[in-house]
């Protein structure tokens, strides 16, 4: 029988839901579910009542898992999450689960315990100071002003010269790409899993969805499980090909024979491109710091008029 897991439950009612509480609730808790944590123990009706301030004090997050192990109707998982409140502040925690399934899959029983990870890069705050509004020339100004006052375009513009080519380059990737809208959206979340950048997968999370990727799928990214089974051999290759540029200088000549199989050459060198400019985007975040905030949409780069850009 098939077990539902920790990861796959968090992500459902409470880091990034897509259902009503009570449909998401019925798919991984038994009705008779007990959750143990902190020396409280509740019944289900209290956890869901837990659930649902949980869900109004939250923006969304992520869950990485770390070790999971099942015997027979036992279960042991070791995660770590991530959640942005609404106020912007975010919070880390390894867990250690050990629990119990009921006889349909579903938890029966779970206990958890965790420490708290401090997040230094969000209680430092940015490393490098907003730029000085009277140094941004006007035509950098008025261009930017067709964007949102996010804090990732503010450190950008600390280099007046380069801000502008480099967004309007995001838009290139919007709009002139041979390679299919679901699968350049693939790559950017592979690239910013493996670029641990939170930003950029909170940004392109409602892309990717709007794209056809799944929820299953993003998750299996979230994971590193690359080579799941229940992966598309075309799936498998793109993000597999993306993890690889991401990480090492060159690829193996048996990935690259299998993304030909796959790609085009205008596609191969699209993907290269997007893997580019998104590893240097996560690391303009991750390196000075820069905190998640508002998470927009795909309209915000596509409405860049062609003389904006």
């Amino acid at each position: 029988m098939e077990h539902v897991r920790i990861s796959d439950a968090l992500r459902a009612v409470a880091l990034d839901p897509t259902e009503d509480l009570e449909t998401a609730l019925d798919r991984y808790y038994a009705p008779d579910y007990v959750h143990r944590a902190e020396g409280r123990e509740m019944d289900r009706a209290a956890f869901r009542q837990m659930v649902i301030a949980i869900r109004g004090q939250i923006r969304g997050g992520t869950v990485t898992v770390l070790d999971e192990v099942v015997d027979g109707d036992q279960y042991a998982e070791r995660h770590r999450y991530r959640i942005t409140m609404n106020d912007g502040t975010t919070a880390q925690k390894e867990v250690l689960v050990f629990g119990r399934f009921a006889p349909d899959g579903r938890f029966a029983e779970l206990g958890e315990t965790g420490v708290d990870i401090e997040d230094r890069a969000a209680a430092a705050g940015p490393r490098l100071p907003d730029p000085d509004p009277a140094t941004i020339p006007l035509e950098v100004s008025s261009f930017l002003s067709a964007l949102p006052p996010d804090p990732q375009v503010k450190m950008l513009t600390l280099s007046t010269s380069t801000v502008k080519p480099f967004i309007q380059f995001a838009r290139t990737l919007f709009t002139a790409l041979e390679l299919p809208e679901r699968t350049r959206e693939l790559v950017i979340l592979t690239t910013a899993e493996y670029t641990d950048c939170d930003f950029v997968t909170a940004q392109h999370v409602p892309m990717a969805r709007a794209a056809g990727v799944s929820d299953e799928t993003r998750r299996l990214i979230g994971e590193r499980r690359l080579t799941d089974p229940s992966l598309t051999a075309y799936d498998s290759l793109v993000m597999r090909l993306a993890a690889e540029i991401t990480q090492r200088p060159t690829v193996s000549d048996e990935l690259f024979t299998e993304a030909r199989e796959h790609l085009t050459d205008r596609e191969i060198v699209e993907v290269i491109q997007v893997v580019g400019y998104y590893w240097t985007f996560g690391r303009v975040s991750t390196l000075l710091q820069v905190p998640l905030t508002e998470v927009y949409g795909e309209e915000t780069v596509t409405k860049l008029d062609d003389e904006a850009a």
